[in-house]
């Protein structure tokens, strides 16, 4: 271990160009960061296309064990090996040079923060911008938003490991929705979770992709994370509880049609 910082990259049968690329994104960091990639039971091993190298570190796990899984072992691989903080960055995103060390200098100057998460660039896979993504006025706007949604990407995620000791790791019997679990549980717990003003990653949105494929599986885990940490005092948390159910009977394509342009009559507001 050499850095404070260890990214982790989940990584099942991935695309050997968009997995070079993320990890070059992460090589280019203007702050030194260590990268686990965990193969989660690749057919044929990501060892064969990424060789491992001083900072890179390839996890193997047999047989595929699904995201939670891999996101799991990492998290204890860099528990068990020194570490102050993970951040996470999917195949096919994008981080900034500056990522790492502008969310690392936001935990050090904010030790109370537990889980920290910045705004992203949401694109298609031609690099065409859709919208910005994530959530303002500090962690109060984020505890709010954590009502109704996940407050910032995954990818943006930047976690104090102490913070994964307190409130503990990744949860398995969060399938497809465990990011959004995990800064819930932390929230409601009492932990503090933020999200910068800065955009530091391009996030991919591929109609191909996971997120898109179990949709439906997803808005039910997330239901099901708002009954298991509710706030029954916060109207919020049921208007959060119905907006889900609506938008598990609502056809994504215009889900997301409403979405694009609730994003951009806020961008209005701001603006005008």
């Amino acid at each position: 271990m050499t850095t404070p910082v260890l990214a982790l990259v989940p990584a099942y049968a991935p695309d050997t160009a968009a997995l070079q690329a993320t990890i070059a994104s992460l090589e280019s960091q203007d702050s030194p960061v260590d990268i686990c990639v965990i193969d989660d039971g690749s057919p044929n091993p990501v060892s064969e296309t990424l060789p491992p190298r001083p900072g890179l570190t390839i996890l193997r796990l047999t047989p595929n064990g699904g995201i939670t899984a891999a996101l799991r072992a990492g998290v204890d691989h860099a528990l068990a090996n020194g570490y102050e903080f993970v951040c996470r960055l999917d195949v096919g995103d994008n981080a900034y040079p500056n990522r790492v060390s502008r969310q690392l200098q936001y935990m050090h100057q904010r030790p109370q923060t537990d889980l920290l998460g910045a705004h992203s660039r949401v694109i298609d896979p031609s690099g065409e911008l859709l919208f910005i993504h994530g959530t303002s006025g500090g962690a109060e706007g984020v505890q709010n938003y954590l009502c109704k949604n996940a407050a910032f990407k995954h990818s943006t995620f930047f976690v104090r490991l102490d913070s994964l000791r307190r409130f503990g790791n990744y949860s398995a019997g969060w399938p497809v929705a465990q990011d959004y679990e995990l800064a819930l549980r932390i929230a409601r717990q009492g932990g503090v979770v933020d999200c910068l003003d800065d955009i530091l990653i391009d996030y991919v949105d591929d109609p191909a992709g996971l997120s898109t494929r179990k949709r439906n599986a997803q808005l039910r885990m997330r239901l099901k994370a708002m009954l298991a940490h509710p706030a029954p005092l916060e109207p919020r948390w049921y208007a959060g509880a119905l907006r889900t159910l609506v938008t598990m009977i609502t056809p994504h394509g215009l889900a997301k049609h409403i979405s694009l342009a609730s994003w951009g009559a806020q961008q209005a507001g701001r603006t005008g």
